[in-house]
């Protein structure tokens, strides 16, 4: 994750270096950007941008991560207003989040990384890393930390475990890791598969999430009523 010397930065030549990134990682894929483009573009040398990440995949999850900040805090509100129902808010949530995805202004770099990211990469996105590169961040970044823990415990307390099958925080982590895995590959799934007459089938994509999500609620399987009544 970026070092104290990124932070360290002026705002304005931060948001300059992340600006250089969405506009590489918009036209390329992650395995084909380049760091020459990026310095250029953001009138650093290569020596300075080694300074302040450790490799492109670095910056990739650092700017990837400065997108979810506010779908965080929407995500949030979202999960108050419907009284801590996780699978009503995670099917108001995808709506929303869907039309950023295919139709936002970050919609180049979205469709790079859902085109051409494997399962771990996805995997590596979804989690922002592995547990020491989060810690890493934490450290680096203190009042984020606080906030992000701040935010990530208000979370916890405002799920209504009443309408979900968790014992402790633990089980609710791994729900959500679940449920963000699902949203994820539905999307990737809708770049490879609904795309028609120019533009993609958000309607379908979606459809397809919440037979999902109803699947993972109610169960796929039928009780044997269910079938003797077919």
């Amino acid at each position: 994750m970026p070092s104290e010397t990124f932070f360290n930065l002026p705002e304005k030549k931060q948001k300059r270096i992340l600006e250089a990134a969405k506009k590489e990682f918009s036209q390329s894929a992650l395995k084909d950007a380049s760091i020459a483009n990026i310095v250029k573009d953001a009138e650093i040398s290569r020596g300075s941008f080694y300074q302040y990440f450790d490799d492109i995949e670095d910056l990739y999850l650092y700017y990837f991560h400065s997108l979810g900040k506010d779908n965080h805090e929407q995500f949030l509100l979202s999960l108050k207003q419907h009284r801590g129902d996780l699978f009503v808010t995670f099917h108001d949530f995808f709506s929303h989040w869907i039309l950023e995805i295919f139709k936002g202004e970050n919609v180049l770099f979205y469709k790079n990384l859902f085109t051409s990211m494997d399962y771990r990469g996805l995997h590596k996105v979804i989690l922002f890393g592995d547990k020491k590169m989060q810690e890493k961040l934490y450290q680096k970044t203190r009042s984020d930390h606080r906030k992000i823990k701040s935010d990530q415990k208000e979370m916890l307390d405002v799920v209504d475990r009443s309408l979900i099958n968790v014992k402790n925080d633990q089980e609710l982590q791994l729900l959500f890791q679940l449920l963000m895995h699902i949203a994820f590959s539905t999307i990737a799934d809708g770049y490879r598969r609904h795309f028609e007459n120019g533009r993609y089938d958000i309607v379908q994509i979606s459809k397809e999430f919440d037979l999902k999500l109803n699947w993972l609620k109610k169960g796929a399987r039928k009780l044997k009523n269910e079938e003797n009544d077919q």
